[in-house]
């Protein structure tokens, strides 16, 4: 894609400026990468371009997690005045000048991400595998590959119609080459396929990932590499998109056997109790940092905290909000771990502090923008449970096994019906994910064509119901130089 390779130089010059002019770009834009990737060092930084492309605000560092993506999901009720920049985004309204640019942000950047990988997986593929060291060779080319799948797979279900909707509609390029060409658009369907053979080469490599228990960690010189796993693409994040993409598919068989590692595993455990219910905010475990099976580090998370959580920002719910989501009438007590140790009352409001960065904290939990997390493994096990064999008795030890370890004392019975525990999983990825863009992705999912929104009055738990438009546009510089109308048609 012509457009993608331009993108990619002007990306890569920003963020791995310091990386000892990892390009240098000719008049006619040609790259020169040969010599940066001469040596392992340069191959590290081409990876961790990557990383640090993603942690950007249009993408990760904000709208794919408690930025716009959350607004879908229509998780803050303080939007409601039109002078609001998100206000347009919670109507769906993809045509107003702001929200037409955060797409176009998204998208520009999610394909910059794909590109800068398209380019090292090119020079991976020639490499001299006797220059790396120990198995960094391994775990880069796991990680990129692994990285690739999820890009394109966030893209599409942001810009495709989900697989329940329609699987074969052509929606995105899943593109795999650098250069000067279009990429053909793909189906739902093929897209889908292409990021599972992409994994199936990351879950390879990643085989000797360290993160593993079972396998033996680097006695080289360069195994400092194979620290923080949890911040890298890891051979359970393969796992967890596995799953991810299978649930998507309604294949609820391959999801559970994906998902099976991530409950079996003991390297991700359950956040202590003490760590989060400390008075000290200095030394409190804010984003539950041992459950983050993947995590970016966002070094600006302070400054976006800061901005986004206050009474003004409008990304807030009205305190009777947040209790009925946590169903503190039901429930009997304000015993849930999330609303007590993850939210905090402002003036008459009350907003998340899952991204909380106290001053001086404790550098431990600090700068993680959560990605993937251990609840999510059990969330889809308990679904397909449900869906493979009407097996509420396993689905409820599922939710039960979270929800004693947020405080909740009161078990989910078996005697519930299929229909009652399903609306119990909607409602532990509504009290989990805030923050992390995985709502709007739920109910995507399932098409479901009425989203809830959490009450402003009362113990209420649901008032409202808006209609969803779960597709966002292309990008009208895409469609027009990429020549897309015909494909869009078809």
């Amino acid at each position: 894609m012509k457009r993608l390779h331009y993108i990619f130089i002007t990306v890569l010059v920003v963020t791995l400026s310091a990386c000892n002019d990892w390009l240098d770009v000719s008049p006619r834009t040609e790259i020169k990468s040969e010599d940066n990737f001469a040596n392992e060092q340069g191959f590290k930084d081409a990876l961790t371009g990557v990383y640090l492309t993603m942690t950007g605000e249009s993408l990760y560092g904000k709208e794919l997690t408690y930025g716009m993506v959350d607004v879908l999901a229509q998780y803050y009720t303080g939007i409601t005045s039109t002078s609001h920049g998100y206000y347009y985004d919670a109507q769906y309204d993809y045509e107003y000048s702001s929200v037409e640019s955060r797409i176009n942000a998204i998208w520009s950047n999610g394909y910059n991400v794909i590109a800068n990988l398209n380019e090292l997986i090119a020079h991976l593929e020639e490499a001299d595998v006797t220059l790396f060291t120990g198995r960094n060779y391994h775990l880069i080319r796991g990680e990129a590959y692994g990285l690739r799948a999820l890009m394109h797979f966030d893209l599409l279900r942001l810009f495709g119609p989900s697989y329940k909707a329609d699987a074969t509609k052509k929606c995105i390029p899943y593109v795999v080459e650098s250069g000067t060409f279009v990429t053909p658009l793909s189906t739902v369907d093929e897209v889908l396929t292409l990021a599972l053979g992409d994994l199936a080469i990351a879950e390879q490599e990643l085989a000797i990932d360290p993160i593993q228990t079972s396998v033996t960690t680097s006695t080289t010189d360069d195994a400092t590499y194979e620290r923080d796993r949890a911040y890298k693409f890891n051979y359970y994040a393969v796992k967890m998109l596995q799953a991810r993409i299978y649930m998507y598919m309604g294949d609820y068989t391959r999801a559970a056997l994906a998902v099976e590692p991530l409950i079996t595993q003991t390297v991700f455990t359950w956040v202590p109790e003490a760590e989060i219910s400390t008075t000290d905010s200095y030394t409190k475990n804010y984003v539950f940092s041992e459950e983050l099976i993947f995590a970016l580090y966002v070094s600006n998370m302070r400054d976006l905290y800061t901005a986004s959580f206050t009474s003004n920002s409008g990304f807030y719910m009205t305190e009777e909000s947040y209790e009925a989501l946590y169903e503190m009438n039901t429930l009997g007590a304000f015993s849930d771990y999330r609303y007590i140790y993850q939210t905090e009352a402002l003036t008459e409001i009350r907003v998340s502090t899952k991204l909380k960065q106290p001053e001086n904290g404790n550098a431990l939990y600090h700068f993680r923008m959560p990605m993937m997390r251990l609840s999510e493994a059990y969330y889809i096990a308990a679904e397909c449970a449900l869906r493979t064999g009407d097996d509420v008795t396993t689905a409820a030890t599922y939710l039960n096994t979270v929800r004693q370890h947020r405080g909740l004392t009161i078990d989910l019975l078996p005697t519930l019906t299929v229909a009652e525990m399903e609306n119990e999983i909607y409602k532990e990825y509504a009290k989990e994910f805030c923050c992390e863009g995985q709502l709007f992705f739920y109910f995507k999912r399932l098409n479901i064509p009425q989203i809830p929104v959490i009450s402003s009055s009362g113990y209420e738990e649901v008032t409202t119901y808006v209609s969803p438009q779960y597709v966002l546009p292309l990008p009208d510089d895409e469609i027009e130089y990429g020549d897309r109308n015909a494909e869009i048609n078809k």
